[in-house]
């Protein structure tokens, strides 16, 4: 395995035929620093071109998106004095770090979208809100046994960003798409029937089981990977749309 990257936020690895994204820590500094996270959308625009690479593989580790780190961040940029009313629009003590996660959750979905690479994501324990989004781009999902996922916006008053309601309302009827945001989280048994995702794995050796799964496919050859993504991707024009209209409501 070479190691081509690594850093508090992430680790970059490559495996073979396998590109391997692992998300350890500090996430959401990450995704608000616009050089930190162009570097690693610089990474997705370069495995796209090396045919030696047929899948990427983006992982998290097990408490790195979970609901306490989504606290810590929302109460450094959100006014929490308890009194705003669910009627009221969230009041941002730092607007722009709200702005630039908004912004760099749609950069980096819009980029794995139109990758011409297999794409496997791994949900490992919790999982806030942006980061299902992020997840659903991917073609192939796996949740380790004990997963949640969490729609933990709505205990700030906030929309659900990261792209989930464009992928749910594709994924899903428009009412079950509407119901599961709304909710305050589904487990991964839940997940697996509603077809969010493929496969539970197991969260002991979870990496090793997430190589394993994406080697099943990658037996293929890289000109059949690349044509097959190039056109199912087609469908996914719309992304670009649905990301326009979310800042746009957003005044960005």
């Amino acid at each position: 395995m070479n190691i081509i990257a690594s850093n508090d936020f992430y680790e970059i690895s490559i495996l073979d035929e396998l590109s391997i994204l692992e998300i350890k820590e500090k996430v959401f500094d990450l995704i608000t620093d616009i050089n930190l996270s162009g570097k690693l959308i610089e990474f997705l625009n370069g495995i796209d071109h090396n045919p030696d690479i047929k899948a990427l593989i983006l992982y998290n580790h097990p408490e790195s998106l979970n609901e306490e780190q989504y606290n810590v961040f929302i109460s450094r940029i959100l006014h929490l004095d308890g009194t705003t009313e669910s009627t009221d629009k969230p009041c941002f003590k730092e607007k722009n770090a709200r702005f630039r996660e908004i912004n760099v959750l749609s950069s980096l979905i819009r980029n794995l979208a139109k990758l011409q690479k297999l794409v496997f994501a791994g949900l490992n324990g919790t999982v806030v809100t942006p980061f299902i989004g992020t997840a659903l781009v991917a073609d192939f999902r796996y949740a380790s046994n004990d997963a949640v996922l969490s729609m933990v916006h709505n205990k700030y008053n906030l929309h659900p960003s990261g792209g989930l309601p464009f992928f749910l309302s594709n994924l899903l009827h428009h009412s079950k798409a509407i119901e599961i945001q709304m909710r305050d989280r589904i487990d991964a048994q839940e997940a697996l029937e509603l077809g969010l995702v493929s496969k539970l794995l197991p969260k002991e050796n979870f990496r090793e089981n997430l190589i394993n799964e994406a080697r099943k496919y990658t037996k293929l050859s890289y000109c059949t990977i690349r044509d097959t993504k190039r056109l199912t991707n087609f469908n996914r024009h719309a992304l670009n749309d649905y990301f326009d209209f979310e800042a746009s409501l957003l005044n960005l």
